[in-house]
């Protein structure tokens, strides 16, 4: 196979999300001007006009200047960059006329189109990917065998990423007729670069290639979204795989605590009441993550919808079968539907996490609930008891005031009326331990013992019954 080749080209498709930067502080505008600092003075900054408010799905952002560039023939190019939905595309193409003055050109041409790697974008999290597209013709009599046909599209590669890391060999088919190969595996998905090497074997390749210009840059577009939805979707799986892992050590440490069964301290059950302060945070944290989890595969779906619909419209634009894109359909049919059952089955996995933090937060709450319950109660008894013991304090004070109130008055009664005629009483019938007694000693004496006596009979009475 003969390394020649003839009016090679690049494209650059490139995409990213407006978000915070929208208008000329947009860095896929920074990017384009940086490439284009290469071959001329051009700049697309300056020249973008931006639609107030527009609802339309495309915008074109330079739509009353023709930006290309022609300063180191045979090299010329274009830029164009676009509005789409929620976001900014770049279309740039880089190579040589097809009026036969490249023709015949070694395969090593090819890496004066990327200078610096300059068409190699690294950015930022809003940055939605790029694919490279590079487009030359055969030379005549050329094998049409894909086998044979790769050496040289592998070549091609080579020769534009100069070097570097390139993307590894993927698939091979053919599109309009002619053979394209497509390099970069999703599985690498941190390293991931799209690149297609596209070798025109007729002029009505080049034909339907430009006539679905639009088209085939719209569906890239889609492509890439999904793809950028995928790769953050492998970030929030790192992050529930991570808190899974955490709820799954809490629940394990619950366990043990709660196989204890004996009764909570009151440093216990305030450390139970932390936890369940940190599950309800956590239950908040673990559910936002599956939720991205579940907007990342919505994304998804939403734009392979999208993708579908553009190949039927280049199939209806072209009059061709849908089989003739078998090269774009392969994304559609197994790439995007493999990243959307990957997503079902961590979301499938994952939502026993929610489970779990339910089923802790559930057992925390009825441990602690047992736990204040029972303090309540044991505090409620003690209060109780308290209020008894008081009550009858209470009670015993009071019955031995009355008990001494009676007795005072008891005496005094006795005192005042009766003790003299109890002396005359004594005296007369001679009790010999008594008639020595004086008349106010005996008086005493004897209103002392009544009122002692009123008084027992009182406090007996009156005191409480469980004293």
């Amino acid at each position: 196979m003969s390394d020649k080749i003839s009016a090679p080209n690049v494209y650059l498709y490139a995409f990213q999300l407006q978000n915070d930067s929208k208008g000329s502080n947009n860095p896929l505008w920074k990017h384009c001007d940086n490439i284009l600092a290469n071959f001329t003075n051009e700049r697309v900054t300056p020249n973008l006009v931006f639609p107030q408010d527009s609802h339309s799905y495309r915008e074109d952002l330079l739509p009353n200047v023709l930006l290309e560039f022609n300063s180191n023939p045979p090299i010329e190019g274009f830029a164009q960059p676009l509005q789409i939905q929620d976001s900014y595309a770049l279309c740039l193409n880089i190579g040589c006329p097809e009026d036969g003055t490249a023709a015949n050109l070694d395969v090593d041409f090819i890496q004066q189109f990327n200078p610096n790697r300059a068409l190699l974008i690294n950015g930022d999290d809003n940055f939605l990917g790029q694919t490279l597209l590079i487009t030359t013709g055969l030379p005549e009599n050329s094998s049409d065998n894909l086998d044979s046909l790769k050496l040289l599209a592998d070549k091609c590669r080579d020769a534009l990423f100069q070097g570097d890391s390139p993307p590894v060999f993927y698939r091979s088919g053919k599109l309009f007729g002619s053979p394209i190969f497509e390099y970069g595996t999703i599985s690498d998905i941190a390293n991931y670069r799209h690149l297609l090497v596209w070798l025109l074997a007729d002029k009505q390749t080049d034909k339907d290639f430009n006539t679905s210009q639009e088209e085939i840059l719209d569906l890239l577009f889609h492509r890439n979204k999904i793809i950028k939805a995928f790769q953050d979707s492998r970030q929030i799986y790192r992050e529930l795989d991570r808190e899974y892992r955490i709820i799954e050590k809490n629940m394990e440490i619950l366990q043990a605590q709660f196989s204890r069964g004996t009764v909570l301290t009151s440093a216990q059950l305030q450390e139970f009441q932390e936890q369940l302060k940190q599950l309800f945070s956590k239950a908040v944290t673990y559910t936002r993550l599956l939720r991205k989890l579940e907007d990342y595969d919505n994304t998804i779906a939403l734009n392979l919808n999208n993708y579908t619909d553009i190949l039927s419209k280049i199939c209806d634009i072209l009059v061709i079968d849908k089989e003739e894109l078998s090269i774009l359909n392969n994304f559609s049919r197994k790439t995007a539907p493999y990243m959307r059952s990957q997503i079902a089955g961590d979301l499938g996995y994952f939502r026993h996490g929610t489970s779990l933090i339910e089923q802790a937060i559930a057992s925390i709450r009825g441990i602690v609930e047992i736990e204040q319950a029972r303090s309540d109660r044991t505090n409620q008894i003690a209060l109780r008891n308290s209020e008894i013991a008081e009550k009858n304090r209470e009670d015993r004070l009071e019955s031995t005031v009355q008990a001494i109130g009676v007795g005072l008055a008891a005496g005094g009664i006795a005192a005042s009326s009766g003790t003299d005629k109890v002396f005359q009483t004594v005296q007369n019938h001679q009790i010999p331990i008594l008639m020595q007694w004086h008349p106010f000693l005996f008086s005493f004496a004897l209103s002392f013992a009544i009122a002692l006596f009123a008084a027992g009979i009182t406090w007996w009475r009156t005191k409480p019954k469980n004293s």
